[in-house]
C-alpha cells in the first residue's frame, strides 16, 4: 500500500445504510470559523498502519471507514456538505505518530483526526494533538491511561481496567492456575497489572507470567517455561497475530490445556494464522454476528456487499464507528451554526446515545471514555468465532 497521504472521497456507490446523522440543508453561514465555507468539504485526518508488520490493521480500518464514508455521502453528507479522509501511514510506530500528529495539526481543514492503531502509537501523538486542540478519536486502544493527555482525546475500546478483571475471571473458569503472556509495552503492563487484581480476586494462581516482543516470532522456550510450572489454562494479552503464533506453537509442544485470550485476538486473522490450533480458544468480544440487532443485521449484510466478507473485523467494525460517532457530532455542530474543531469536540463531550454496530447507543464518560460494556463468550468452532455454549 502507498505511503503517501491518501484523500478519499465517496462515490455514489449502492450503499443504503443511512446513519441517521443531519444532513442539513446547507443553511448555515458561508463563514463558518474553522470549517471552511459551506461548499467545501468537510476533512477528518486518520492516523494508521499503511504498511509495516500492523498493516493489516488499517486494511481492516480502511474497509471500516470506507463503507462509513460511502454511507454518509451517499446520504448527502454534512451540512450539504462532502466528507473527506485524509489517510496517513504511521506504521503504527510510535516513534512515527507525533509527526503525523503534527501534519495533521497545521493542516487546518482537518477537524479531527481518528486512529492510531494501539494504545503505544496513539499515546505518542496525544500530547501535540491535546496541545493544538485538535480532537484524537482513539478506536483502537484501551490502555486505562489513553485519555488522561486532556480534554480533547476520546476513545471508545473499553479501558484494561474494566476488560482485563473480566478476563481473569473468564480464565478461571479453565483452571486455577494460569500461565500469563503480555505484551512486554505500556499497553501490556498496564493491562497485565489489571488482570493481576482481577484474577486476586477470582482466585486464579499466575504459576508463570512473561512479557515479551510482539514481533517475536519464536515462543517456544517460553512457553516451556510455561509448561514447566504446570498451568491449566494459558492466557494471551495479545493481538491477533502473535497471539495466533503462541497458540501454534503451543500446540506444537504438546501443551494442550485451554486458551483463552484478550478481546483484541477476536479476527479471523487469528484463526488464519493459528489453523488448526485455534480449534477450542476462547475470548471475550464486544461483537458478534449472532447478534440480532437489525442495525447489527444490516451493517453485516453492507460489509459482506461491499467486500465479500460475511464476518466483519473487530477492527474495521470499530473504525466504521469511530467515523459515524465523529461525524454525528460534526453534523451537530453545523446544525448550530458552527463547525470547528472546538465545537466538534465540544459536541462529542455534550452529545448523548450515538449509534455504534459495536456498543448499540454510547455516552461518553466524565473521562471521555466508553467505561463499560456487554462482551459474549466465543470458542473457535470450524475455523469461525462462535457464541460458547
Amino acid at each position: 500500500m502507498p505511503t503517501r497521504p491518501t484523500v478519499l472521497i465517496a462515490g455514489t456507490a449502492a450503499l443504503a445504510l443511512t446513519l441517521g446523522l443531519a444532513a442539513c440543508s446547507g443553511d448555515s453561514d458561508p463563514t463558518v470559523s474553522g470549517g471552511g465555507s459551506s461548499s467545501e468539504p468537510i476533512r477528518f485526518g486518520v492516523a494508521l498502519p499503511q504498511t509495516g508488520d500492523q498493516a493489516q490493521y488499517g486494511e481492516y480500518f480502511e474497509q471500516g471507514l470506507d463503507l462509513a464514508l460511502a454511507q454518509l455521502n451517499d446520504a448527502g453528507g454534512i451540512d450539504g456538505r462532502t466528507v473527506e479522509l485524509v489517510y496517513e501511514d504511521t506504521q503504527a510506530d510510535p516513534a512515527q505518530a507525533p509527526a503525523v500528529a503534527q501534519k495533521f495539526v497545521d493542516d487546518a481543514s482537518i477537524l479531527a483526526v481518528l486512529g492510531d492503531f494501539g494504545s503505544p502509537a496513539t499515546a505518542a501523538a496525544s500530547p501535540i494533538l491535546q496541545s493544538a486542540g485538535l480532537t484524537q478519536f482513539a478506536f483502537s486502544a484501551s490502555a486505562s491511561t489513553v485519555t488522561d493527555p486532556g480534554d480533547y482525546i476520546f476513545a471508545t475500546w473499553v479501558s484494561q481496567e474494566y476488560e482485563a478483571p473480566r478476563l481473569a475471571q473468564f480464565a478461571a473458569e479453565q483452571g486455577e492456575k494460569a500461565a500469563v503472556f503480555y505484551h512486554d509495552t505500556d499497553w501490556g503492563l498496564n493491562t497485565h497489572g489489571f488482570f493481576s487484581d482481577g484474577a486476586a480476586d477470582a482466585g486464579l494462581d499466575e504459576v508463570y507470567a512473561t512479557g515479551y516482543n510482539p514481533e517475536s516470532t519464536d515462543f517456544r522456550p517460553l512457553l516451556l517455561a510455561a509448561q514447566a510450572a504446570d498451568p491449566e489454562v494459558i492466557v494471551l494479552i495479545s493481538y491477533a497475530a502473535d497471539g495466533a503464533l503462541i497458540t501454534a506453537q503451543a500446540r506444537e509442544l504438546g501443551i494442550e490445556v485451554p486458551i483463552v485470550g484478550i478481546s483484541s485476538i477476536y479476527n479471523q486473522q487469528f484463526i488464519e494464522l493459528a489453523g488448526d490450533a485455534a480449534e477450542g480458544v476462547q475470548t471475550l468480544s464486544y461483537f458478534t454476528p449472532a447478534n440480532p440487532d437489525e442495525r447489527v443485521q444490516q451493517f453485516i449484510a453492507d460489509f459482506d456487499e461491499a467486500y465479500d466478507v460475511e464476518t466483519p473485523s473487530d477492527y474495521a467494525i470499530r473504525a466504521y464507528d469511530a467515523f459515524t460517532v465523529v461525524a454525528a457530532a460534526a453534523a451537530q455542530a453545523a446544525d448550530a451554526g458552527d463547525l470547528d474543531r472546538s465545537t466538534l469536540r465540544d459536541a462529542l463531550d455534550d452529545g448523548s446515545d450515538f449509534e455504534t454496530i459495536l456498543y448499540g447507543p454510547i455516552t461518553f464518560s466524565e473521562d471521555r471514555r466508553v467505561t463499560d460494556a456487554e462482551q459474549y463468550a466465543l470458542v473457535v468452532e470450524d475455523g469461525q468465532f462462535v457464541l460458547r455454549d
